[in-house]
């Protein structure tokens, strides 16, 4: 197998945890139902996942492996932080009845 060809399958594996926080953050739209919603958690338990992928493989990643877990990753976390003081912003504000 092929240096591209493992890549491109560690890729795979990291990119599609990602679109799925993506999904459960509200960025992106559920494939499955074209609706996008929120769940923070579970958005919560997929970057951990990742987080948790990149310690166990540590030390056996390529340059470039090593770069898109870690720029994913620290983009996942800001986009979750972002979103964590979105919905604090939202429950502190008045409800108008």
């Amino acid at each position: 197998m092929s240096d591209d060809k493992i890549l491109m399958n560690f890729s795979n594996i990291i990119l599609s945890y990602a679109v799925n926080a993506t999904i459960h953050l509200g960025l992106s739209p559920d494939p499955a139902t074209g609706q996008i919603s929120i769940d923070l958690n579970r958005a919560k338990d997929l970057i951990d996942i990742l987080d948790v992928l990149k310690d166990k493989t540590k030390g056996n990643l390529t340059e470039d492996e090593e770069k898109i877990m870690s720029e994913t990753l620290s983009n996942l976390k800001n986009l979750y932080i972002k979103s964590l003081d979105t919905s604090k912003t939202v429950e502190d504000e008045p409800k108008v009845e």
